[in-house]
């Protein structure tokens, strides 16, 4: 009988022990067809997991069975061929209806007699059972290390964080401090997770994926808990045993920031409203919504911004109702005559002049001082550690010493780390600064070509304050002084 030897490991690392390596499996399988007196017609061999039949040596396998090339399959044990009961009893159905047997070496399966394909039955189904147990014993245990504090997501591709067997999770220093700067333009300067992302890109920061920041990568890590040292568990969240990048206080600031954002009513986004979700009450600073009426007999739309009546301000503001029409207008043409005025010209001049003023020399010459103090540490403890070998000095001296430069070390970093904050906010500025001039360049022309919400975008990036009453309202553009605007005009019926 014509033979088709199959041999699997899971592992590479498997493929190399005595007890489980793919030679030892061949070499058992060539002893019970010699005993059985058929032919080694063929023997492939696997190295992969055997929860699918996504396999070279296996799908050979079957195409050889479908095309009744040989007479018989032997593998050295059951679980070699598949871990699932369900790929077992089809891989059983198919070699049934084609006419070959199946044997296994260590289990003495024979399906050419009747006990024997009852016995191969069996056996398939206290595979599969110890499948389960062991996946069942896996997450026990993984619910036991959660309890205690360990961190249990993809240990790789955890941002801020680097992993090893000897110290765990602890914090990557230039990926932390990204983590870092991420919650700080979040929580201190206010950016939304799209403008976040682009100056990331516009930086050349890398993902650990090796892919372009996204918006939605930036919300998933400012609600990542494991940030402010905490872990999931089955009863929640609990104190991780990682160090934390960002203090609690810090981190629950930006929920605060996600929570108030989140109540922006949806339609604000898809409504032709440029405004929502930006325009503020200048009396009791509840965010004013969009609403439209149609009237008259030909049902002319009326569009409005006003106080959502179902909020209670708590102050003495009794709310109002403004012409769509009427406060868009007013506020685009005031940005055209801002974009036109020069004034952001004048505010990066200044800016550029601060920036490379003498201030900040001393600052970037202790900077580079302190670099090469750092970098200068490794030779000294290598030229004491040479002394310790030499016999010149003796185990305490170098202790001492060691502890000198270890302490000294961490006095230096906290140094650079302070001079990096501070020529941090410098660059931060010149980048946002850098967005609004492009933004307000040729603003006019510009905006006739933008779609509708194109132009929404330009406007929530551009405005960092929009207060309005009755009569006028206050405007307030990145980096620039507040104007005011008035708006007495009567609404008119939205085009």
């Amino acid at each position: 009988m014509r033979s088709f030897v199959y041999c699997r490991v899971s592992t590479r690392e498997q493929s190399t022990e005595d007890h489980y390596s793919l030679d030892n499996q061949e070499q058992r399988c060539r002893d019970y067809i010699k005993m059985k007196k058929w032919r080694v017609a063929k023997v492939r061999k696997d190295v992969a997991s055997g929860k699918n039949d996504d396999r070279a040596g296996f799908q050979e396998l079957l195409t050889d069975i479908r095309l009744q090339r040989i007479d018989v399959v032997t593998v050295y044990r059951l679980d070699r061929l598949s871990r699932n009961v369900g790929d077992i009893y089809q891989f059983l159905e198919t070699i049934k209806d084609s006419g070959v047997g199946f044997a296994s070496v260590t289990e003495g399966f024979d399906t050419t007699t009747a006990m024997g394909r009852a016995m191969f039955g069996v056996a398939a189904v206290f595979a599969q059972l110890t499948r389960e147990m062991i996946a069942e014993n896996t997450k026990d245990g993984l619910m036991r290390r959660a309890e205690a504090g360990f961190y249990l997501g993809n240990l790789k591709m955890l941002y801020g964080y680097s992993y090893s067997k000897d110290f765990g999770l602890e914090p990557n220093p230039e990926e932390s401090a990204h983590v870092q700067q991420i919650f700080d333009w979040y929580t201190e300067y206010k950016w939304g997770t799209e403008k976040i992302a682009r100056v990331l890109n516009l930086r050349n920061v890398p993902t650990k994926a090796g892919v372009q920041w996204a918006p939605g990568t930036i919300g998933v890590m400012i609600r990542n808990r494991v940030f402010c040292g905490e872990v999931r568990s089955g009863k929640g969240y609990i104190k991780g045993r990682h160090k934390a990048i960002i203090d609690k206080e810090q981190f629950e600031m930006a929920q605060s920031i996600i929570s108030s954002r989140s109540t922006i009513p949806s339609r604000a986004q898809s409504s032709r409203h440029l405004l929502s979700g930006i325009a503020h009450c200048s009396e009791c600073g509840q965010r004013l919504v969009n609403h439209s009426i149609n009237q008259g007999p030909e049902k002319k739309r009326y569009d409005f911004y006003r106080h959502n009546p179902v909020v209670k301000t708590g102050t003495n503001c009794v709310g109002f109702s403004k012409s769509a029409n009427i406060l868009e207008t007013a506020v685009i043409d005031q940005i055209g005559k801002i974009a036109v005025s020069g004034d952001i010209q004048k505010v990066l001049l200044q800016d550029v002049r601060k920036r490379h003023s003498n201030k900040h020399v001393p600052t970037i010459k202790e900077r580079d001082k302190l670099l090469i103090e750092l970098e200068g540490m490794g030779e000294k403890f290598s030229q004491w550690a040479d002394r310790l070998d030499a016999g010149k000095i003796d185990d305490d001296q170098f202790e001492r010493q060691n502890a000198k430069l270890l302490e000294r070390k961490k006095v230096v970093q906290g140094k650079l780390s302070n001079i990096e904050a501070e020529l941090s906010q410098e660059e931060n500025l010149e980048v946002s600064l850098a967005e609004v001039q492009s933004l307000l360049k040729d603003f006019p022309k510009m905006w006739e070509e933008l779609e509708l919400e194109e132009r929404r975008e330009v406007l929530r990036l551009l405005i960092e304050e929009l207060s309005v009453n009755k009569t006028q309202a206050e405007l307030k553009l990145l980096f620039l002084e507040p104007v005011t605007i008035s708006l007495t005009k009567k609404y008119v019926a939205s085009p």
